[in-house]
């Protein structure tokens, strides 16, 4: 499945792809497109898969200068069942999208600062996982029917008994994943130390819960185990918790 360009120069929607190659170098424009075969209407079509780097730079001329028609399609946080992945990739056409043009770099947008390479960013990680595993982490999701924010909710007593640190699920990194290892459904909850809140309509896989911990301002690791004292996850005005994929 194609996805929709607003100008109308490439075709959209379902296509069949005859005489596909994988990985097969192109030496006329001397880069390696991951699959390439010919549409319906005898044009070339080549295929990016992106999974842990966007089409770079070069090649994103190459295909630009060349007026190739190449779509990029995220993997990221697809599942591996090969029924699923192929429904992904025929029935749909989410995360995906034509080459076009080299980006122009954007500033992020959203509160607060960067803190770089600040070392508390990891010492706060690691407080909260010694938190968690001498007790617990208790959450305050703000939604309006299984989950209420008037009441906290314990993670260990709602059977989350793993936290795992810097873990991928479904290539979605982790400062801290936790998930129940008695149930089939694990529930997967992402936790995450930032310094400013995500741009609009980032990306997740489906079925993980995230919960941001954004810090306006570190202090002293002193400091911060008394504002995260018992694992009590609530805003204040150094620190914001922002929840994504809670029930509503």
């Amino acid at each position: 499945m194609l996805p929709q360009y607003n100008s109308g120069a490439f075709p959209s929607g379902p296509v069949r792809i005859h005489n596909i190659e994988v990985e097969k170098r192109d030496e006329r424009y001397g880069f390696q497109p991951d699959v390439e075969g010919i549409m319906d209407n005898g044009e070339r079509l080549l295929i990016e898969f992106r999974v842990s780097h966007k089409v770079d730079g070069k090649k994103r001329q190459i295909i630009v200068d060349n007026h190739l028609k190449c779509i990029e399609i995220d993997i990221n946080y697809q599942t591996l069942d090969r029924i699923q992945l192929k429904e992904f990739l025929t029935d749909t056409a989410d995360d995906r999208k034509w080459i076009v043009s080299i980006p122009s770099l954007q500033k992020p947008t959203g509160d607060s600062f960067s803190f770089g390479k600040n070392p508390m960013y990891e010492k706060t990680r690691d407080i909260l996982k010694e938190i968690f595993d001498k007790g617990t982490i208790i959450i305050h999701p703000y939604c309006t029917s299984f989950y209420h924010p008037d009441n906290p909710f314990d993670l260990r007593q709602l059977g989350y008994d793993v936290c795992e640190v810097n873990t991928k699920y479904h290539g979605f990194k982790s400062d801290l994943l936790l998930y129940r290892s008695q149930e089939e459904n694990k529930g997967h909850i992402s936790i995450n130390i930032r310094g400013r809140k995500r741009n609009a309509g980032f990306q997740y896989p489906k079925g993980l819960r995230i919960i941001d911990v954004i810090f306006r301002f570190f202090g002293s690791e002193e400091y911060t185990r008394q504002r995260l004292k018992e694992g009590d996850l609530v805003d204040d005005t150094d620190m914001d918790i922002k929840y994504f994929g809670f029930k509503e």
